[in-house]
C-alpha cells in the first residue's frame, strides 16, 4: 500500500476520534465558556507547532526533497507557533490585544496551512522518509486542523457578539 494512503487512511482515524472525543466530552464545557477561556487551551496545543523546524534538522526527513519545500513549511509553523502563544499569553492575561493577536494567529495559522498542505504533496513529502515527523502528521496535525477551525469558529462569533452560551444555543439548533 502506498504511503500517501496510509497516512491519508491513518489522519482519517486520528480525525474522527477526536471529533468523538470533543463531540463526547469536550464540547458542552467549551460551549458554555466565554471567548478567552474557550480558545486558549487551542492556542496552547498551536503554541507547538514549533516542532515543524524538525524537518531542517540533518538525518529526520529525506534529504532528497526539495530544501525550499521543506523551509517553508518549517517556517509557517513556527510563525503560527509564535502568534499562537503571543496570543495564548494575551488571553491568560486578560489583555486588550486578545482578541486582535488571536485574529493575527487566525490568519498566520490558516494561511499556513494554506499553503504547507499542497507545498507538502507537490514535493512529495508525504510519500517520503519522514522519521519521527510522521507521528507529528499523524496526531498532531489532524488536532492543529480542527482546533484552527475551532478558534476561528470561536473568533467570528465573538466578533459578530455572541457569548459562549449563545454559540451553545445556536449549535444545537
Amino acid at each position: 500500500m502506498n504511503s500517501l494512503i496510509i497516512l491519508n487512511i491513518q489522519a482519517v482515524m486520528c480525525l474522527t476520534a477526536i471529533l468523538v472525543i470533543y463531540v463526547t466530552y469536550l464540547r458542552p464545557w467549551f460551549a458554555a465558556q466565554p471567548f478567552g477561556p474557550a480558545v486558549l487551551p487551542g492556542l496552547l496545543v498551536h503554541s507547538f507547532r514549533f516542532v515543524g523546524l524538525t524537518m531542517l534538522v540533518n538525518g529526520q526527513i529525506d534529504p532528497e526533497l526539495p530544501r525550499s519545500s521543506i523551509q517553508l513549511m518549517a517556517f509557517g509553523d513556527l510563525a503560527a507557533a509564535v502568534t499562537a502563544l503571543a496570543a495564548a499569553i494575551a488571553v491568560a492575561a486578560k489583555s486588550k490585544m486578545a482578541t486582535p493577536l488571536v485574529a493575527v494567529f487566525v490568519v498566520v495559522g490558516g494561511v499556513d496551512f494554506a499553503i504547507a498542505i499542497p507545498t507538502g504533496l507537490k514535493a512529495g513529502v508525504f510519500e517520503s522518509y519522514l522519521g519521527g515527523m510522521w507521528i507529528v502528521i499523524q496526531y498532531y496535525v489532524p488536532l492543529v486542523l480542527l482546533t484552527q477551525i475551532y478558534i476561528t469558529y470561536r473568533l467570528i462569533n465573538h466578533l459578530r457578539g455572541y457569548s459562549g452560551t449563545a454559540v451553545l444555543r445556536r449549535d444545537a439548533q
